[in-house]
């Protein structure tokens, strides 16, 4: 509703009918009960956000949306390779609690952690979203990363690789961040800063930390 609002006088309505439906693609995966439905609407939402970047309509913002399309669907890849090894190995596709102690669990939580920006695929951030126009950032910044850390509260929570890797991404952000001259780049060095202390949380794995994760989300 603030994004809808603050998009009010948008007049591209491109970027917004796909703000609209990257949202819902972002509901699809919080409410979905199974590994496959996950995958669907994990595979819609970068298409939606995809177009977000691309309603800009700059050449940077081509560009841009390219390679953020390209990292996606690279993940996309892995989330789809590692929910078919799941499925054939435990013969179960409910979207449980579960550690990266398989090839394809593994693959699953690679899937998910393209979409935080975790490394080394944290330059999509800073890279893709200030292309977007000033209402088109304002979804971006809402929904991709964190329905990403919302997967891996609900699917990985005590996976203490996360404890690691959030806390590079909480350097990388800060360090790079703060060497950042261009405000909105700054703001996406800031996501993956703050991203990395949600995955922190959920890696310790007690129900105060992933509380506070969701909470921070």
């Amino acid at each position: 509703i603030a994004g809808g609002l603050y998009a009010l006088r948008q007049t591209n309505r491109t970027e917004l009918s796909a703000a609209y439906a990257y949202m819902a693609f972002a509901f699809g995966v919080i409410f979905a009960g199974d590994l496959i439905t996950v995958l669907i609407f994990w595979e819609l939402m970068a298409l939606g956000s995809a177009t977000v970047i691309f309603a800009s309509g700059t050449e940077a913002a081509r560009r841009a949306g390219l390679r953020y399309l390209a990292v996606h669907l690279f993940g996309g890849v892995l989330l789809m390779a590692g929910v078919a090894g799941e499925v054939a190995s435990s013969g179960q596709v409910t979207f449980a609690s579960m550690l990266p102690d398989s090839v394809p669990r593994a693959l699953i939580l690679a899937g998910f952690l393209i979409n935080t920006g975790a490394p080394p695929f944290s330059s999509w951030v800073p890279d893709s979203y200030p292309e977007a126009s000033t209402t088109g950032m304002v979804f971006l910044s809402a929904f991709t990363t964190k329905t990403a850390v919302y997967v891996l509260a609900r699917g990985f929570p005590g996976a203490e690789i996360l404890i690691v890797l959030g806390l590079i991404m909480i350097f990388y952000g800060i360090f790079y961040g703060l060497a950042e001259s261009q405000p909105r780049r700054m703001l996406g060095y800031s996501i993956v800063n703050q991203v990395g202390f949600m995955l922190v949380g959920i890696g310790i794995g007690t129900e105060l930390a992933v509380s506070g994760a969701v909470a921070h989300a």
